[in-house]
């Protein structure tokens, strides 16, 4: 599901927090929607489309060295939608059937 207005105005501006890119950036849902995330702010972090924002959502980047400190509210709202197990799969890139579906 495509981002909030207020999630697009939350990264206006910003770079891409992995490679810096200032162009093509875009809000990443740290939790997707349609695994409980939502249409909240503190929902999305700055990815530029290609390679970051592509890598992270096939599960081959893991976004969690670029978290702490400065996107630790972002965290800590992704750790409220699933857990800390699981948001801690879900950022790290270890996006495998059984993570998505809480199954192992």
């Amino acid at each position: 599901m495509a981002a909030s207005d207020s999630q697009r105005l939350a990264v206006a501006g910003r770079p891409c927090i992995v490679c810096g890119a200032t162009h093509g950036v875009d809000p990443a849902h740290l939790i997707p929607r349609s695994l409980g995330g939502c249409g909240d702010p503190l929902c999305v972090v700055p990815l530029c489309r290609r390679p970051c924002h592509r890598a992270y959502d096939s599960g081959e980047l893991d976004l969690l060295p670029h978290l702490e400190p400065g996107w630790r509210a972002q965290l800590a709202h992704a750790v409220g939608h699933v857990g800390l197990i699981g948001a801690l799969r879900l950022i790290a890139g270890r996006r495998t059937a059984g993570s998505r579906t809480g199954e192992e």
